[in-house]
């Protein structure tokens, strides 16, 4: 399938025709290394969605892992697991294991 030519560094181009082109760019390069062959297209937009955060959500996930680094420092390692799953059977009255 081809799609339409997209001009680049239009003055009115859209940021929706901007991060059209940058996906597609970004999806060509991995397609030319190799690196594409076992993914699917939504699995190339998450890692392109991952590689593009903007700068409030790359601050928001750095506090987070300080935030878990720093639990796990003072001795906080979360709950067992299963622990929460039993929990939840109870609350809803489950019996399934």
């Amino acid at each position: 399938m081809k799609f339409p030519e997209i001009s680049q560094g239009s003055p009115a181009m859209s940021t929706a025709e901007e991060e059209l082109r940058d996906f597609t760019a970004f999806v060509q390069g991995r397609i030319a290394r190799g690196e594409a062959e076992e993914l699917g297209l939504a699995e190339l937009f998450d890692l392109w969605m991952l590689e593009n955060l903007t700068e409030s959500e790359r601050a928001t996930n750095i506090a987070a892992i300080n935030a878990s680094i720093n639990d796990y420092m003072k001795g906080e390692r979360g709950t067992p697991t299963g622990e929460h799953s039993q929990e939840l059977r109870q609350k809803y009255g489950s019996n399934d294991e």
